[in-house]
């Protein structure tokens, strides 16, 4: 089971790109480079937490991050799987009654990076294994690296014993991409793709960062896109040509509820699906809030249709519109990320949401 494991993580190495820096995603590089093989680098603490919204480039980093590791130190021994998947293998090792085996084959690894943390919101029943793991590697001294939608302390319920040890290591945030970084991103596919583009070069990626505010993993396959429809029929490419191509495919994202919807569940590393359904789960309450607050003040819909929308009564959205108000002037990180919404919400161009 174990020397699967090692053979799958090796595996998920081949064929990784090279990793883009921009100003976001530079603080997460950085403190990757804490995953040293050496044993003395656990003096520094023993987990690093990158957390953000789904397509930031968390795995992208990890795996990247691993590859490069493995270049310099052909020695090094890790492994690579998804919180989820080394919690089954654990609950799987204490049904053939091999637990205290598998334990100690992991605390043999340098490096070991737990994809996802944020799954255990979703799985509570598996949380045991998993801090049962950590507490495990932190007497050996393995390097961890953990990925999360979420920073741990608004993945509820975890375990205080795992939030205390990502909160004693380093945690770093991953935003989305500004403007400009968009814009740098954009050169670089140009590039690599050897697209056509007519001079100037930068504003026919300014268009394309101006109209396309998303994350790097959307803004690689609309470049992708861009270029198998080259390869189909190739032709110059403009600000003009651009501007066609995106309104005939649809690309270009508008302020709809559901535009605002996904941009919230980016922020709060939820799913979309999770905002607008019946759940009562803690955790998705100031998300579903900010959704409601945020089609308020940006489409000026009534109540009723906005409650119609998210499954509410117009009574429950205005209850939950308050309840944010109440919260955002006693929550500055709260009031800063409903902040960044906004301004990002403001990018996209108006739509009938009705």
């Amino acid at each position: 089971m174990f020397e699967e494991l090692l053979k799958t993580s090796k595996s998920a190495l081949q064929g990784v790109d090279t990793y883009l820096s921009f100003a976001e995603n530079r603080l997460g590089q950085a403190a990757v480079t804490r995953l040293h093989p050496s044993r003395q680098a656990a003096l520094f603490g023993s987990i690093t937490l990158i957390y953000g919204p789904s397509g930031v480039g968390k795995t992208h980093l990890a795996l990247s991050t691993l590859n490069e590791s493995t270049r310099r130190h052909p020695r090094l021994k890790f492994a690579y799987a998804t919180v989820k998947s080394l919690c089954d293998m654990m609950q799987m090792a204490e049904e053939r009654q091999s637990l205290a085996e598998l334990l100690e084959q992991f605390q043999t690894l340098d490096v070991l990076v737990c994809e996802d943390l944020h799954e255990l919101e979703q799985n509570p029943m598996s949380q045991p294994w998993f801090v049962m793991l950590i507490e495990s590697l932190g007497e050996s001294l393995t390097q961890i690296l953990m990925t999360s939608r979420k920073p741990a302390g608004e993945i509820r319920p975890l375990d205080q014993r795992l939030v205390s040890r990502c909160h004693g290591g380093l945690c770093v945030s991953m935003p989305l991409p500004s403007l400009e970084s968009r814009v740098q991103l954009f050169q670089h596919w140009f590039r690599e793709l050897r697209l056509p583009i007519l001079k100037p070069f930068v504003a026919s990626a300014r268009f394309l960062a101006e109209r396309l505010p998303l994350t790097p993993r959307e803004l690689r396959k609309a470049v992708q896109d861009l270029a198998a429809r080259q390869s189909r029929r190739p032709t110059p490419i403009d600000v003009a040509y651009l501007e066609r191509w995106l309104n005939k495919e649809d690309r270009t994202p508008r302020l709809s509820f559901e535009a605002i919807v996904f941009q919230v569940a980016q922020e709060f590393g939820v799913e979309p699906t999770e905002i607008r359904s019946r759940s009562r789960q803690q955790g998705l309450a100031v998300p579903r809030q900010c959704a409601m607050w945020l089609a308020r003040e940006l489409t000026g819909r009534p109540l009723e249709q906005i409650g119609e929308y998210f499954d509410r009564s117009h009574t429950t959205v205005s209850h939950s519109l308050s309840r944010l108000k109440e919260l955002m002037p006693t929550i500055p990180s709260l009031r800063q990320q409903v902040h960044k919404l906004q301004q990002r919400l403001k990018e996209l161009p108006r739509e009938d949401c009705a």
